[in-house]
């Protein structure tokens, strides 16, 4: 045989290997999906949060105006402290990692720490810290109103 019809032979053995395998291994991976969705529940929902009030005894009221969904993701480094300040819409937070005191400025506390969700004071003047070792990564999720700060500073 001359050498380009060896050379043509080995370039067609090699292409119906690509062939082959480039079916092969999508069909083997679409299998290997199969199994392992079929061994998980399709879904899982957990309710981290759920409440009619904040974790300091305000109800919940909406304020008026264009309805605005907020979700925050805030980094708090050890040490740091919020100014006395309010909400005046309804809010939830749930805490990655870290930990927050919150107080009020009439004496109540909460303590949370990772995994833990609370419901936010409303119109209740008060402060939250990071204390511990590390930052803390909280998400907050606010229904507040278009155009309207989330959080409003103390004036006391």
């Amino acid at each position: 045989m001359n050498s380009s019809r060896i050379l043509n032979l080995k370039m067609r053995r090699f292409l119906v290997l690509a062939l082959t395998t480039g079916i092969t291994f999508p069909m083997v991976a679409c299998s290997a999906k199969k199994e392992t969705s079929t061994m998980l529940e399709p879904i899982v929902v957990e309710t981290l949060a759920n409440a009619t009030e904040s974790w300091n005894g305000d109800s919940y009221s909406y304020p008026r105006g264009k309805a605005q969904m907020t979700l925050q993701r805030i980094v708090a480094q050890p040490g740091f402290k919020t100014p006395l300040h309010y909400h005046s819409q309804p809010g939830i937070a749930y805490v990655v990692k870290g930990m927050l005191s919150c107080g009020t400025i009439d004496g109540q506390k909460l303590k949370v720490g990772p995994g833990e969700s609370f419901a936010a004071p409303q119109e209740t003047i008060h402060y939250c810290e990071s204390i511990g070792n590390e930052a803390a990564l909280v998400f907050v999720a606010s229904a507040g109103v278009q155009g309207q700060e989330i959080t409003i500073p103390s004036k006391e």
